[in-house]
């Protein structure tokens, strides 16, 4: 048996990127920050952010795209992802391996509004 699954609360920190694709197939890609706040070693409060980039394909990349248009979905809302991580390796243009990991998402909710 094996799990592959990641349930995010955080906050988008850049407009979606919507692409519509050869045969009905669409993309909506972004990414969200996570914080993370403790208290250090110090006695210190700090808070660590993660970044994350969230990939969602066809009838859930529509819903974000109209979400947008409705000025619902923008750089600052709060969203809760679910889905999967996805490895990605390939070659920038200067011929430079880059490996990333990003999230395959199957479940986006908006928490919050939409901030500027």
């Amino acid at each position: 048996m094996s799990l592959n699954k990641v349930m995010l609360i955080g906050n988008l920190g850049q407009d979606p990127k919507v692409k519509y694709l050869e045969n009905n197939r669409v993309v909506a890609q972004f990414s969200i920050a996570t914080n993370e706040h403790f208290i250090d070693k110090n006695g210190e409060k700090r808070t660590e952010t993660e970044w994350h980039i969230i990939e969602v394909w066809d009838n859930l990349a529509r819903s974000i795209d109209q979400f947008i248009l409705l000025g619902k979905f923008g750089k600052g809302t709060q969203v809760f992802v679910e889905g999967s991580i996805k490895s990605e390796n390939y070659r920038d243009k200067t011929g430079i391996e880059i490996s990333r990991k990003k999230i395959k998402a199957y479940q986006v909710q908006l928490l919050g509004s939409h901030k500027n």
